[in-house]
């Protein structure tokens, strides 16, 4: 019986040896073979201990541009006021902060000083604290009462002219702010003419990163300044994008879209005001380039004109954006047949739905 015994012990022990020595020998031949196959994903940047959200809002100004960021550190930046012209437009700008509880403006950015993106100037001036304001150092004539005014602003608080790249330490959660010169100007300010595309080509650029996430906002930038941008390379790599002129023809080129990469795309516009006024925003070549990025017109790109105020909240390791559908949005193809619809740049799905 213990011979019995024994010699189930020894095949036992034989089974486990031999099991011991094929593991043994798979391992050794993984470590000779082909490498094994390792995580895609770059390791996370850690968000510093006790910093919240970072919180983008691209506030629905018509035909205009106004940006609300109030970083993890609870400071406040506000990129161009809307149009002091357009109906509803500073307005909504001005009644979207106070929503949001703002009382001080930390940092206020004028991209570039045509009135659809300072005509609010005043009204944030007069209905906010206002810290340091940053433009593109237009040190040339004024052709308008509304650059006078926001002239007129500027002597009674700090004021940098953006004539060269810089860094912002505006908050100690951010991995990085930085404001982006197209061009170089070492004399500090560049003469402003009647060029329009010259002020959009001069276009203050602010790129931001938190943790893992990053987001890039380039005023009226047009081809010639997102071609400098571009050469930047990894310097202007971002995961969200507010795209550039309202989705101009005379934007969104290939180029810089691909050096830019985005996954997320926001367009500030308002098709029915922008087709009063003639120009068409947003341009069915601009709305071409982001969908050939890979954007898909539902979950990737916004508008806030479909979409009203378009928020993008990043907590360091993902960006969530969250909209409100503006109501009766058929309304701005009211009257134009479905080639039109087509033709001047609806969302596809939105234009099926408003045939």
């Amino acid at each position: 019986m213990r011979k019995k015994r024994l010699i189930r012990i020894l095949v036992l022990l034989a089974l486990l040896a031999f099991a011991a020595f094929m593991a043994l020998r798979v391992l050794n031949e993984n470590e000779a073979g082909e490498p094994q196959p390792q995580p895609q994903n770059n390791p996370p940047v850690a968000v510093p201990e006790g910093c919240g959200l970072l919180k983008v809002y691209v506030i629905n100004v018509s035909q205009a541009d106004a940006i609300l960021i109030i970083t993890p550190g609870n400071k406040t930046i506000l990129i161009d006021s809307g149009s002091g012209m357009k109906r509803n437009s500073s307005a909504n700008a001005i009644a979207f902060l106070k929503r949001m509880h703002v009382s001080r403006i930390d940092y206020l950015i004028a991209s570039h000083y045509h009135e659809d993106h300072i005509g609010g100037m005043e009204d944030v001036f007069s209905d906010f604290e206002v810290g340091t304001v940053y433009d593109n150092g237009n040190c040339g004539s004024y052709s308008s009462g509304v650059q006078r005014t926001f002239e007129s602003y500027l002597s009674s608080r700090p004021h940098v002219a953006v004539s060269h790249d810089m860094e912002l330490n505006i908050d100690s959660c951010l991995s990085g702010a930085r404001l982006l010169a197209p061009y170089d100007r070492p004399e500090g300010c560049w003469p402003s003419n009647s060029d329009t595309s010259n002020e959009n080509e001069n276009s203050v650029v602010l790129r931001m990163v938190y943790g893992n996430t990053s987001f890039l906002f380039a005023g009226d930038c047009e081809s010639n300044c997102e071609q400098a941008l571009a050469q930047k390379g990894a310097e202007i790599k971002s995961d969200f994008l507010k795209v550039d002129h309202h989705g101009s023809a005379t934007s969104s080129t290939p180029p810089f879209l691909a050096a830019v990469g985005a996954r997320y795309y926001a367009i500030s516009t308002d098709r029915a005001r922008s087709v009063v006024d003639g120009y068409y925003h947003p341009r069915q070549a601009a709305l071409s380039n982001i969908y050939a990025q890979g954007a898909s017109g539902a979950g990737s790109l916004f508008r806030t004109d479909l979409n009203g105020d378009i928020a993008a909240i990043s907590d360091g390791r993902r960006i969530d954006v969250t909209v409100q559908e503006v109501t009766g949005r058929c309304q701005l193809f009211s009257g134009y047949s479905s080639a039109d619809v087509s033709s001047y740049g609806a969302i596809p799905a939105l234009a099926a739905e408003c045939e």
